[in-house]
């Protein structure tokens, strides 16, 4: 029988079992791993030996910029009683539009007296939150900072209302249609009533399922991307808006969209407007 003694162990012998802790492996006759301190080992993700750190951030480049809002029940009832009004005397504008508004006899894109108080109430408004959607591209276009953006006379060249059925459409279009001049343009759309078969939608979580899900939605596209692209780590380049009564849409005026047709009874009413900004000189 083999008798193993214990004794003190040499400088030299613990100057090895030192080094074989820090590789973190157990040197024989010693304590178990878990009993035995670990020295903490250095971070090197953020901070260097002699205590600087390294900085790092995000810098997401945006393609689009959207601006949203809901108007106030009250303004939106408004601005429908004095449509529901003055309907029969609107202007047809269809003339001037690409929208396949023409399945019932109910079905009319109309012009809107831009002269009442009623729609100049609403276009102060609008024009308002424009001014704010076009401040966001300070950095972008240099015109003398948010300052210039503020005095920068915004003007609403047309506004006009669309009485949507059953298999009314829009196909693929744009509103930059301000030829005579360079300047900043932007499109406002303001979902005033919405049939109950398309606010549904606002629960669907498969926007591009084949059971009708996007029935009524408008669509806005930008790119090229493929439907699959997200996952690659490119960006999207479309989006589907559910309409919602009172929420609207500022967005730049180049930007294509279109609206597919719904089923059903109801009337999907928008309401649409174009304004434009001359840039200023510094």
């Amino acid at each position: 029988m083999v008798e193993i003694t214990h004794k003190e162990k040499t400088e030299e012998e613990k100057k090895v079992i030192e080094e074989v802790r820090k590789t973190g492996k157990q040197w024989m006759g010693e304590k178990t791993m878990d009993e035995v301190a670990k020295p903490e080992l250095p971070t090197r993700t953020n901070t260097l030996e002699d205590g600087e750190r390294v900085e790092i951030s995000i810098n997401q480049i945006p393609a689009i910029t959207f601006l949203e809002g809901n108007l106030p029940k009250s303004m939106l009832h408004e601005l429908n009683a004095h449509v529901d009004e003055h309907r029969e005397k609107m202007t047809d504008y269809s003339g001037n539009l690409v929208g396949q508004i023409k399945q019932t006899e109910k079905s009319q894109q109309l012009a809107l007296d831009r002269e009442h108080p009623t729609v100049q109430g609403l276009m102060n408004l609008l024009g308002s939150a424009g001014r704010a959607f076009l401040k966001t591209y300070v950095g972008q276009i240099p015109v003398g900072g948010t300052e210039a953006f503020d005095k920068a006379p915004i003007d609403c060249f047309s506004m006009w209302t669309v009485h949507s059925y059953e298999g009314d459409y829009n196909p693929l279009h744009d509103h930059d249609v301000s030829y005579d001049q360079k300047c900043m343009a932007f499109s406002i759309i303001l979902y005033c009533m919405v049939p109950p078969q398309i606010a549904k939608l606002g629960d669907s979580k498969q926007l591009h399922s084949n059971g009708g899900a996007t029935d009524g939605c408008t669509y806005f596209t930008w790119g090229t991307s493929t439907g699959a692209d997200h996952l690659t780590l490119k960006p999207k380049t479309d989006r589907y808006v559910v309409p919602e009564e009172g929420k609207f849409l500022i967005f730049p005026s180049w930007l294509k969209h279109s609206v597919a047709p719904f089923y059903g009874e109801g009337e999907r009413r928008t309401l649409s407007a174009n304004f434009r900004a001359p840039f200023i000189s510094q």
